[in-house]
């Protein structure tokens, strides 16, 4: 029996039953509710990126996006022409962002209505050239301060327009969503120059627009580009394509180094990697026994062989990707990196003095103290590989804000200090010489941790010593500190309000990461090291053989990893091709709910390697949906009276809730009403002030 014969289509309609004259109610919610989705193409050959057509793929050219910003520009302007409340802008059902600016937004990027190609040319930038605009009010509020509020909140706006784009195009066309909207890489022209090519992906992450990235359309394309689902094309790296084996149920398909290049797989492997590398470290650490210089031991070298591979890894990054790379933990990381090279650098002088005039022991002591200052960074460090996990990647973000935050009380600090610095030097040097320097600075920066003494000051040129150190010491504890202590609750409160948001926001970085810079072939640092010593053989071979060797490099490399992967995946594939035989997006069925009762896969434990085996899966999920819908009618039928008329539900359809019912105006009935209310209230103070004055007139007539 084929997978076309053993599907069987489960109607999610109001059925009609016959005995009772009553509908019933389907199980997916209890709700007749149909979406059409379209599923991505199946294979490299049938995605319609690949092997792009200047005739029926093309995109605007950069002058034309430019236009296209430009027109949405003045849309958002148009809406948005005085400064309103955030709730008035960015709530669901506003009276400001409706549907008719959605349509305007669409219309603002030209295209032939007759012609769907040449009309979905020009919209394929939409959402890139809305983002361009949430750029530029960003600069306009932060170079014009007396209307910054306004460009705020034209910003706003912009964000939210992109979000209600996104939603209607995912239950349109998730392949028009997630190859062309978001992920495909656009030019646009700025001060007659060309820009670099950047998706929406990519201008709303850096931007930090959080309405635009917790929609739910591109959380769930950076699921799809998380798990590897959506690749960059190797041949147009301006373009993204499905991976067509996702749905293959062969176990050789998943069996592939290129699944190495999902950023899932990537993140495991950094993980398990920083694991033995704080395991290395460890023994390393706390493994010298004596005084004695001893050679370098095994672990020694893997450590060390280690840390250049990340070292590598981070010059790599940073010269394909730029400034977008550099970030806090690139900064971290790069200081624990410069720590761990400082002692391996001491640790070779002490075995190879090279004519230096202190012993071996002294540099090998000096070698082992500067890393044991790596302590707190090695451990640490896993919090970055952690940050996927939503528990550490809320904890990291509102620490990521608050060190933020510190660098405004450092600096007024700094100022604070070297001021009151100079002023104890001068003291000190009035009559000629300069005795207690470095005690006044010593107790200047302790005093900031509240270790201060007054003593060295009441006994040094009294009394304009004390008289200094006393207002810094007023100012240090508490102006300084207590400044701290605000900006620190205000952004714990900033960041506890959009938990949610700033974490899918650093789950964007973290995709990014992976994505920005992709390798033809990802070698995972540390084993960088054994692409960089394969560099000199691959080039002398042609670009077919070079290929080949990696390729069988990385299988052996990854051997025990891609075991895992293609376990993993043939299951996830078989509930992508149940869903395809269903219509519905790969990504549903993922859990069995308590209120659907046709959801979920359950053929989870066939075989991995029969294909005729795993069919039967797809059937059993089928027939046992089938019989879940068949046992609920059969137990709601045995009292005729137990069914719900026909009308309740034609009254729950037609019911709405306040907050969607809007005026002719746009207006919702509540704000409507609060205007209605206003409007009575100023006509009532009208008619009083009326009346008093008839009452003056005639008083004075009389």
């Amino acid at each position: 029996m084929t997978c076309d014969e053993m599907k069987v289509k489960v109607d999610l309609e109001v059925e009609k039953n016959q005995d009772s004259s009553v509908y019933q109610p389907t199980y997916a919610g209890f709700t007749k509710f149909t979406m059409s989705y379209q599923t991505l193409p199946l294979t490299r050959q049938d995605c319609p990126l690949e092997g792009f057509c200047p005739g029926e793929h093309n995109v605007p050219n950069p002058r034309q996006i430019l236009k296209i910003a430009l027109n949405l520009k003045f849309l958002i302007d148009e809406t948005i022409k005085v400064a309103l409340s955030t709730d008035e802008i960015i709530q669901d059902g506003s009276s400001i962002l409706n549907s008719k600016i959605v349509t305007l937004a669409y219309d603002a990027c030209g295209g032939n209505h007759n012609d769907k190609r040449n009309l979905l040319k020009y919209r394929s930038v939409i959402i890139f050239a809305i983002l361009r605009v949430v750029k530029w009010n960003n600069e306009l509020a932060l170079r014009e301060l007396h209307d910054s509020e306004l460009y705020e909140m034209r910003s706003l706006a912009s964000q939210k327009l992109c979000k209600m784009i996104i939603d209607k195009e995912e239950t349109r066309d998730l392949d028009f969503l997630f190859m062309q909207l978001l992920l495909r890489k656009y030019v646009i022209n700025e001060k007659d120059k060309d820009m670099e090519p950047m998706n929406a992906v990519e201008l709303a992450t850096d931007l930090h627009c959080i309405i635009v990235i917790g929609s739910s359309g591109f959380q769930r394309c950076l699921k799809w580009v998380w798990r590897g689902w959506i690749l960059q094309n190797y041949r147009d790296p301006t373009m993204f394509i499905k991976d067509e084996k996702i749905s293959s149920m062969k176990f050789m398909d998943h069996f592939n180094p290129e699944r190495i290049k999902t950023p899932k797989y990537q993140n495991i492997l950094q993980i398990l990697f920083a694991v033995v590398f704080l395991i290395l470290y460890t023994i390393v650490v706390n493994g010298k026994s004596g005084t004695n210089v001893v050679p370098l031991d095994f672990w020694e070298y893997i450590f060390y062989l280690f840390t250049l591979g990340y070292i590598s890894s981070e010059f790599s990054k940073f010269y394909y990707i730029g400034n977008a790379y550099f970030s806090f933990w690139t900064c971290f990381n790069d200081t624990l990196y410069g720590i761990v090279l400082t002692s391996m650098i001491f640790r070779f002088n002490s075995l190879y003095s090279f004519k230096l005039d202190k012993p071996g022991e002294d540099y090998d002591r000096i070698s082992y103290r500067i890393l044991s200052c790596a302590a707190p960074f090695v451990w640490s460090r896993l919090l970055l590989y952690l940050e996927s996990e939503r528990i550490v990647g809320a904890l990291l973000v509102v620490l990521k804000h608050m060190l933020q935050q510190s660098i405004v009380f450092f600096a007024l600090l700094l100022l604070i200090m070297l001021g009151f610095l100079q002023g104890f030097l001068g003291l000190d040097s009035a009559d000629g010489k300069r005795e207690i320097t470095m005690p006044i600075l010593t107790n200047l920066i302790i005093t900031v941790f509240g270790l201060g003494t007054f003593d060295m000051f009441d006994r040094f040129a009294p009394p304009y010593a004390a008289i200094l150190y006393y207002g810094y010491c007023f100012i240090v504890t508490v102006i300084l500190l207590n400044i701290l202590i605000a900006l620190y609750a205000n952004a714990y409160q900033e960041v506890i309000e959009n938990t949610d948001d700033e974490y899918m926001a650093l789950m964007s970085q973290k995709t990014l990461r992976f994505i920005r810079a992709p390798d033809e072939d990802v070698f995972v640092a540390p084993l960088n090291l054994i692409e960089i010593c394969t560099v000199p053989v691959t080039r002398l071979l042609s670009m077919e053989k070079r290929r080949d060797l990696n390729y069988l490099i990385m299988l052996i490399l990854y051997s025990p990893m891609l075991l895992y992967v293609a376990i993993k995946e043939v299951h996830v594939a078989k509930r992508i091709k149940y869903n395809r035989l269903n219509n519905l997006p790969d990504d549903a069925n993922e859990t069995d709910t308590e209120w659907d009762l046709t959801d979920g896969y359950f053929g989870f434990e066939d075989s991995l390697f029969d294909d005729v085996e795993s069919e039967i899966g797809i059937r059993k999920t089928t027939l046992k949906n089938k019989r879940s819908l068949e046992l609920q009618r059969e137990a709601e039928n045995v009292d005729k009276h137990f069914v719900v008329s026909k009308e309740w539900y034609k009254k729950v359809q037609k019911l709405k809730s306040s907050s969607e019912r809007t005026t002719s105006n746009g207006l919702t009935k509540e704000q409507l009403e609060a205007r209605l209310r206003k409007t009575e209230e100023k006509i009532s103070d009208l008619a009083t002030s009326i009346n008093n004055l008839t009452e003056v007139i005639k008083e004075k007539n009389g």
